[in-house]
C-alpha cells in the first residue's frame, strides 16, 4: 500500500500500514477506522485523567501506557468512567494500549459509542511512540514534486535535472550499467525530514524509465533487484544545460559553488554543459565522487588555487628563481 499524504492518512490506513511494525490488534473492529489523522504528533492523557484539561491535545493519537491504564485501576469504578469521559467530552479519535495491558471496560465503551478506533499493542509504551511518530513524521512531512531522475551514486543521492530530452535518462541509465542504483525516473517525489531531502518515485512507474526511441524499460527486469531502491537522500544536484555559444557561463574551476534550494533545505548544484560526444555518464560519477571528497575535507581547485598563488608570491619574492639566490657572494663575486 502506497504511503498517503498527511491530509489523506485516516485511522484504518494507519493500522493497515503499521500493524506488523506496532504490534497493533484491533479491541473494537473497525469503529473510527475512517476517521483521519490530524496530527503527527501523540498524547499521553496522564493529566487529562485526573481532570485537567487544559490544553487537552484531543486531535492527537493518545497513547495508554502503564501510567495511565495503572491509574485508572487505582480509582473506583464511577470514578474512573468520570476520569474517562472528561477526555471523551473531545472528539477522541484514535486510542492505543500499550504493553499488553487490558483496556478498561468503560474505556472500550467509549471509544466504540464515540466512533473511536481502539488498538491495544504488546510493545512497551517508549518504543512503540518511536515507531509511530517516525511514521507520522514521514506522511506528514513537508513535500514537494520535481522533474527530474534520482539515482544513488557511491551512497550518495543524485538528482539530474534538465530540460525534456536533454539526455538526462539516457544518462543515468549508463549509471545503472555502472552498477548504481535507481530510485526516480521524470518525476520525483521530494519530502522534508528533519534536516533531509528524502526523494522517492511514482509507484505507478515501478522502477521504469523512459528512453526516447525505446519507450519504457523496466529497469528491475533488465538489472535486477539489487538495481533500484524505494526512497533514497537527495545529497547533490547536477543540472545538465544545453550549451550554447551565446550561454558558455559555465564554471570552469570549481571555485564558485551554486545552491539549490529545495523545500527551504540548501543542496550544492552543478550545471554541466550538454555537447555532443561528451560522456555524461562520466561526468555524473565523477560530480558525485568530487561531491564525496568535499565532503571528506578536501577541495581540489582551492588547493590549486593555494598552490598557484604560493608560487605567484615565490616569484614576487624571488625566492622561486635560483639565479636570484644567494650563495655566499652576489654575481660579481661569481665571475671571479
Amino acid at each position: 500500500m502506497e504511503i498517503p499524504s498527511g491530509e489523506n492518512l485516516t485511522v484504518g490506513m494507519l493500522y493497515e500500514l503499521m500493524w506488523d511494525k506496532l504490534c497493533l490488534e484491533s479491541v473494537n473492529g473497525s469503529t473510527g477506522h475512517d476517521r483521519k489523522v490530524l496530527s503527527p504528533d501523540i498524547s499521553r492523557p496522564g493529566m487529562a485523567l485526573t481532570g485537567y484539561l487544559h490544553k487537552f491535545l484531543h486531535e492527537r493519537i493518545q497513547i495508554f501506557g502503564e501510567t495511565e491504564i495503572s491509574y485508572l485501576q487505582s480509582l473506583s469504578e464511577r470514578e474512573r468512567e468520570e476520569a474517562l469521559r472528561n477526555i471523551f467530552r473531545f472528539p477522541v479519535y484514535c486510542c492505543i494500549v500499550t504493553k499488553g495491558l487490558a483496556p478498561p471496560g468503560q474505556l472500550v465503551e467509549l471509544c466504540t459509542s464515540k466512533s473511536a478506533a481502539l488498538f491495544r499493542s504488546r510493545r512497551d509504551t517508549t518504543p512503540l511512540i518511536h515507531d509511530l511518530c517516525g511514521f507520522l513524521e514521514t506522511v506528514f512531512a513537508p513535500s514537494t514534486n520535481l522533474y527530474g531522475t534520482l539515482v544513488e551514486v557511491y551512497g550518495a543521492g543524485l538528482l539530474c535535472t534538465g530540460k525534456s530530452a536533454i539526455g538526462k535518462s539516457e544518462a543515468v541509465l549508463g549509471l545503472i550499467e555502472r552498477g548504481h542504483h535507481l530510485i526516480a525516473d521524470d518525476r520525483v517525489h521530494v519530502k522534508k525530514i528533519g534536516n533531509s531531502l528524502v526523494g522517492s518515485g511514482d509507484p505507478g512507474m515501478a522502477h521504469r524509465m523512459e528512453i526516447r526511441g525505446l519507450g519504457l524499460v523496466d529497469v528491475s527486469a533488465f538489472y535486477g533487484i539489487r538495481a533500484v531502491k524505494s526512497r533514497q537522500q537527495i545529497h547533490l544536484e547536477v543540472n545538465l544545460k544545453e550549451w550554447s555559444r551565446e550561454n558558455q557561463e559555465f564554471d570552469r574551476t570549481g571555485l564558485f559553488q551554486k545552491v539549490s534550494t529545495i523545500l527551504d533545505i540548501p543542496i550544492p548544484k552543478i550545471v554541466i554543459p550538454v555537447l555532443p560526444g561528451r560522456n555524461l555518464t562520466l561526468l555524473l560519477e565523477v560530480a558525485v565522487m568530487n561531491y564525496l571528497l568535499l565532503q571528506n575535507g578536501r577541495n581540489v581547485p582551492e588547493e590549486v588555487e593555494r598552490e598557484l598563488i604560493g608560487r605567484i608570491l615565490a616569484k614576487e619574492s624571488g625566492t622561486g628563481n635560483p639565479r636570484h639566490r644567494h650563495t655566499g657572494g652576489g654575481i660579481e663575486d661569481r665571475k671571479h
